[in-house]
């Protein structure tokens, strides 16, 4: 099973239609019989055309137009024993598990999946799986993987064009009323004939019949797609493609909506036009670039505009200030009081933990009373990566040393606070202010969206999680090359020793979930007492190690990090700053994402 799973994390960097081979294999180390087909023509990779719209033309395969080709990359066949062990996937491409036989369960996206006999499951590009085998289960499983494309018009021509991974079908546990006819089916793919060009075109239209069976049958439970989740989804589609050549009647016809119909829609869901969207979008992501971007027609280049002009004309009209005054009074290289262009609003709002503050200045908020932080010694201090903004504002403490008192004599009208607070024993907020309890989670997206809302900055708040987002993929990209493929650890120095930092800690939540990188078999889940020596730290089975440290944990750092000198494991060793890997909010993890791509363009040189 674990092994299935894995051809799918390889299958980025292997060409895009393979050609055919069978042949025979064995699990290394459990003497489980593997089999391999594949099929497909050799086939140059498609130039993408600006004018097209390539991810959102899947959509219209469930129109009836331009319905979609699939080409089967590769078809295994395993059995035989697993032995238990938690393991995370990235998946690189459309892949089918037909499971007749198993134990455990899958994690799709952090939708837990029980595996169960005569189990049929979709995997598609960019989810993430983490498999937990259960001891010692037989497993039979058939995994195929697979390229989906669609006919797509083009200047001279036309051409084929990718799929939107979502816009497919529905990811996960798929149901189908006949199952004898997918073991049929799955069975034609993986037979074992000649590898003739007959024998391809047989696998080929085997998994095009299964594919057709799915989204039939998906289709009759699930019905057509409101005008609202439509226009959502033509929204989510400029969010990531704002740099396309984007054409609203195209945008239209993908919803089966005449434009004037959609124009209704999308301004009923969204509060703008279309086309006025699509302007904001790109007038955000170049605020976000601006500031010592290079010239400006790059700058528009890279958000979408041919023309300096009319770029520097819509930028005014929405930012109020041309591109050129944005970048010199509101540029990060000389903000002090400005977060993401807007100058930071003062609100009599006090918050009681170091994520409130990032949260906060990143809406555009500057909060009356904030507390401080501590230093690797111990000692309080103001919280290095804010202090340009909150140097001046009065601090009330650090988590357990809250002074309340003080917090009474400023008066704030509304206090922020984590739930915790109440497992720390430090409660009487509401006996200073109105104080408002949100519930923390490692994912600071849900946390941010929470806190915005009761602020009232819900707009920005979506703007800044685009942002991340964004970001996040455009560092996935570059560092994937050099490192896909290759394991990791965290190590954090606590005062109780040097902890591997499970999956769901907030390094972990950047590292494996966002990035996207393979947690080594040591890393848990969620265990948070997982402590190891610094001599055995240095011993982990890690491609690279990144080390952290927490307050008052300093003699144990020096330890670890002589260690890990002293067995010259410098070049895959990585230090990290406390935040966003102990606390922080979106400037944190934008500047935690930030230093990973340049750490690994030093090592990668």
């Amino acid at each position: 099973m674990s092994l299935a799973l894995k051809e799918a994390t390889k299958m980025r960097d292997k060409p895009e239609v393979e050609p055919a081979r069978s042949h025979s294999a064995l699990f290394a180390g459990t003497g489980s019989e593997s089999r391999e087909s594949g099929a497909g023509a050799r086939s140059g990779r498609a130039e993408r055309s600006p004018s097209l719209l390539p991810d959102l033309s899947g959509e219209a395969m469930q129109t009836g137009d331009n319905p979609p080709l699939v080409f089967l990359r590769r078809a295994l066949h395993y059995t035989g024993h697993w032995p238990a062990a938690t393991k995370k996937r990235p998946i690189r491409t459309f892949v089918l598990l037909y499971i007749k036989q198993g134990g455990g369960e899958l994690i799709l996206d952090h939708a837990p999946v029980s595996v169960k006999p005569n189990q049929l499951l979709l995997l598609v590009p960019g989810m993430q799986v983490i498999e937990r085998s259960a001891a010692l289960a037989y497993w039979d499983v058939y995994y195929m993987a697979f390229q989906l494309m669609r006919p797509a018009r083009s200047v001279g021509g036309r051409m084929l064009m990718p799929c939107e991974p979502n816009a497919f079908m529905r990811a996960g546990d798929v149901a189908v009323a006949d199952m004898h006819v997918v073991e049929r089916l799955v069975g034609q793919m993986h037979d074992d004939g000649a590898d003739s060009g007959m024998v391809r075109w047989k696998r080929q239209l085997a998994l095009a019949e299964l594919l057709y069976i799915m989204m039939s049958e998906q289709g009759a439970r699930r019905g057509p797609a409101s005008a609202p989740e439509a226009v959502r989804r033509c929204a989510a589609y400029m969010d990531r493609h704002y740099k396309d050549n984007i054409r609203m009647d195209e945008l239209a016809n993908w919803c089966g909506l005449h434009r004037s119909t959609f124009t209704r829609h999308f301004k009923s869901t969204m509060g703008m036009l279309p086309s006025d969207y699509l302007m904001h979008t790109r007038i955000e992501a170049a605020k976000a670039i601006l500031p010592g971007a290079g010239p400006l027609r790059e700058v528009a280049r890279q958000v979408g505009f041919c023309d300096e002009y009319y770029f520097s004309r819509m930028f005014k009209k929405i930012a109020g200030m041309t591109p050129t005054v944005y970048s010199r009074t509101v540029g990060e290289r000389t903000q002090r009081k400005e977060r993401n262009g807007n100058v930071l609003k003062p609100v009599n709002v006090a918050v009681t933990y170091v994520d409130e503050v990032d949260h906060l200045i990143a809406l555009g908020l500057l909060p009356a009373v904030v507390p401080s932080d501590r230093r690797e010694d111990g000692q309080e201090t103001v919280i290095p990566y804010l202090k340009p903004h909150i140097a001046h504002l009065p601090h009330i403490g650090c988590e357990l040393s809250l002074d309340l008192n003080r917090l009474r004599r400023l008066s704030p009208e509304l206090i922020v606070a984590g739930r915790f607070m109440k497992d720390w024993g430090v409660t009487g907020f509401h006996d200073i202010a109105p104080t408002h309890y949100y519930a923390w989670e490692v994912d600071w997206r849900n946390v941010h969206r929470q806190l915005a809302a009761v602020l009232g900055r819900e707009a920005q708040g979506e703007q800044n999680i685009a942002q991340f987002d964004r970001l996040v993929r455009s560092v996935r990209d570059v560092v994937f090359p050099a490192c896909g493929g290759r394991t990791f650890v965290f190590l954090e120095s606590t005062r109780e020793g040097v902890r591997i930092s499970p999956y769901m800690s907030n390094g972990g939540w950047l590292l494996y979930q966002q990035l996207g990188f393979t947690p080594a078999s040591v890393v848990s889940v969620n265990g948070w007492e997982h402590y190891v020596t610094p001599e055995a730290a240095a011993d982990l089975p890690a491609d690279y190690l990144f080390v952290g440290q927490r307050s008052g944990a300093a003699s144990i750092h020096r330890r670890l990090l002589d260690e890990l000198a002293r067995r010259r494991v410098g070049r895959r060793l990585i230090e990290l700053p406390r935040y966003p890997w102990g606390k922080g909010g979106p400037i944190a993890f934008s500047q935690g994402v930030r230093l990973i791509l340049s750490q690994f363009e030093k090592i990668h040189k």
